[in-house]
């Protein structure tokens, strides 16, 4: 039973798919769908390899000959009375009704994404209901929805709601196992290449047809219920996938499936000998989460999104519900979430569910702030931002990570715990010299401090500057024991933007003598502005500091009055002087006490700091106003999100979208 094609050039010769994409109909009932969906491909030495070229022909045959064939709705129409049994096959464990369903799948993605590369969004919809001059109204439509008493129109707008309406039940209803697991896959990549119609338009689609679907047709009324599907196969199904062959007397249908998986497989690029470090492993639970995240993201023209609203309204499973009756929303495990969170931190579309939990859903938040592991996810965002400033990795990526710092850092008691958390061996930070030991909160402060030094010398990033001095200053207040080298590193930081505010003022009023020089000097004051702010930004930080936490910072007073000199020249600066009053006192203060150490004496020094702070009566120190900084959502993130996603979708979906047809991002 089924076709062996042991080399990929026979694709081209293949009969069942040239009769398909030619001129001949087949209705839903004719026996050559059974030998289409037979089928098996086979690489020598397991080579990889992309199925496109060999499919080129098939498919732009099948795009003009179907108009009059309908054998692409009849294909739908096949699929959706196949899927009715699903169920029942899995149960029954027919291998060969499951086998071939994912293979219909498989050639229905391909088709999909072929024909929304090359038709406008509403010449597809049409074809799926397109059967030889018969229209969408006619009553041979089969509907996957047989139980139900209402007529198909009061349920479908069109065939293509619901075929997705379909997809969206499998993904529901039919249980995830080793026979069924191809099915999921592809349905979910199915539904992606139904919304990418998105990527071959050069700005964000309001109205696209299949996405107002989920929006406000029949399938948004299980939105909930996908959402919770999405994010439990992102907590279960995360095992990569490997190639299985058949073994021995195993029979010759087991055999065909598990090379049409191995097909799946090298279609998509998976490397089946070990994960790749710079992609993360195609699984049922990384697609899923893609999926998600293009439903979440988009924001519908005068319509609210149910999934990013079901998003921010789930809680955890082990709470009593606190939501009104009429509010439609789920449970799902928090601590399975927070650790799957933590292990894939590192992966794009995993920080971009973070920060829309964080952001957007309360109860998680809390509960994140809540732990008494919090490092397990500090650290790998921290190493985001460390590494992207350092290898000028993916800036989306980057950014996102700072952002959930800073939503972080808005908890007070977050500030605090993070001081009582100790780091050991951060052996990846790019430091002077090896840290074997650190807390949490310095380890956060010194990679904010290192980013701010990179930005300002190189990037020039404004956005990461701001948002990083914002972080530091909402944690100020709480600083506690900071470690020698962050002090050193947080001083430092302020020299290092004095001196270059200096070069640039020098700069400018040289530019100024010049006749010529309008728009270098515009760039000049916009840096200079830059600088200023974050000059003054860095002595409120360290006002916090004294304020809060003098007793338990003596490194930073040490800090602070070996480097006097360089607070003396902002008490004339009519920006900074008002910040220099507490400054002045505590260098000052413990200067006097001084006297008798000797030269060099750091030892010495710290002892006397220690013990004055101790007893120094902070409350003579002048009051300023309390460092808070909070994340405010863009109106216009939509602009950000939606062409961010579809990157990582190209990326690591494992479905090859032409780059050269790509309008909506720039494919490197």
């Amino acid at each position: 039973m089924g076709g062996v094609i042991t080399k990929d050039s026979n694709l081209k010769e293949n009969a069942y798919l040239k009769k398909l994409s030619g001129v001949q109909t087949f209705d839903d009932n004719d026996p050559f769908w059974n030998k289409l969906l037979s089928f098996n491909l086979k690489f020598e030495n397991d080579e990889e390899i992309n199925l496109e070229p060999f499919l080129d022909e098939h498919l732009q045959n099948l795009m003009y000959n179907t108009q009059k064939t309908g054998n692409f709705s009849a294909f739908i129409r096949l699929f959706l009375r196949r899927s009715t049994e699903l169920r029942e096959s899995e149960q029954c464990e027919n291998k060969i009704y499951l086998w071939q369903t994912s293979n219909a799948l498989l050639i229905l993605r391909y088709i999909a994404k072929f024909l929304t590369q090359r038709m406008t969004e509403s010449e597809f919809v049409r074809i799926f209901s397109k059967d030889s001059g018969v229209q969408e109204d006619s009553d041979d439509s089969e509907s996957s929805q047989g139980s139900s008493e209402a007529p198909e129109e009061e349920l479908y707008q069109n065939t293509a709601e619901e075929f997705v309406s379909e997809l969206i039940s499998i993904l529901n209803n039919l249980p995830v196992t080793e026979n069924t697991l191809a099915i999921h896959v592809e349905s979910v990549r199915c539904i992606i290449t139904l919304l990418s119609s998105q990527i071959y338009n050069s700005s964000i689609v309001n109205t696209s047809i299949i996405f107002r679907f989920f929006i406000d047709g029949f399938c948004a009324k299980n939105a909930a219920a996908l959402t919770k599907t999405l994010l439990s196969n992102y907590l279960s199904h995360n095992s990569g996938y490997s190639m299985v062959l058949a073994k021995g007397q195993e029979s010759l249908v087991l055999g065909f499936a598990s090379s049409v998986w191995s097909m799946v497989q090298m279609a998509a690029g998976l490397e089946t000998t070990e994960e790749s470090t710079e992609k993360p492993p195609i699984t049922l639970g990384n697609l899923s989460v893609l999926l998600l995240l293009n439903l979440a993201c988009h924001q519908p023209l005068n319509a609210t999104n149910p999934f990013k609203e079901t998003l921010a309204l789930f809680q955890n499973a082990q709470e009593v519900s606190t939501l009104p009756t009429q509010i439609t929303s789920f449970k799902i495990d928090f601590n399975g979430l927070y650790d799957r969170l933590c292990a894939t931190a590192n992966q794009e579309s995993s920080m971009l569910l973070l920060y829309m939990l964080l952001h957007g859903n309360s109860g998680f938040r809390n509960y994140v702030l809540s732990r008494i592991n919090l490092e397990n996810l500090v650290v790998p965002v921290l190493r985001i931002l460390h590494d992207g400033t350092r290898d000028k990795t993916n800036n989306s990526h980057v950014y996102l990570a700072l952002i959930v710092c800073l939503i972080l850092s808005e908890d007070e008691i977050f500030c605090k715990i993070i001081h009582e958390t100790i780091i050991h061996n951060p052996s990846w930070l790019d430091v002077d010299f090896s840290v074997r030991e650190i807390s949490l909160g310095g380890l956060t402060a010194l990679v904010f401090i290192r980013v701010i030094q990179k930005n300002a010398l190189k990037t020039k990033d404004r956005y990461l500057h701001t948002n990083c001095l914002a972080s530091l200053a909402n944690m100020s207040s709480s600083f506690k024991n900071l470690a020698p080298i962050v002090c050193q590193k947080l001083i430092s930081l302020l020299d290092i933007l004095t001196k270059r505010h200096a070069k640039l003022v020098e700069q400018m009023k040289e530019v100024s003598k010049s006749e010529e020089g309008g728009g270098f000097s515009a760039n000049l004051h916009d840096d200079i502005t830059a600088l200023e702010e974050g000059i003054r930004t860095l002595l409120e930080i360290i006002n916090s500091t004294i304020c809060g936490g003098l007793r338990h910072n003596s490194h930073l007073i040490y800090n602070i009055l070996y480097h006097r000199q360089l607070f003396d020249q902002f008490s004339k600066h009519p920006m900074f002087q008002d910040l220099l009053i507490n400054i002045s006192a505590v260098i000052a203060h413990f200067s006097a006490k001084m006297i008798d150490v000797k030269q060099g004496d750091g030892i010495g020094m710290l002892e006397i700091i220690e013990k004055e702070a101790n007893v120094w009566n902070t409350e003579k120190l002048a009051k300023f106003p309390e460092l808070k900084f909070r994340y405010v959502e863009d109106e216009n993130t939509v602009d950000f999100f939606v062409p961010y996603i579809w990157r990582i979708s190209a990326k690591n979906s494992g479905i090859n979208f032409d780059a050269s047809r790509i309008k909506l991002f720039q494919e490197n």
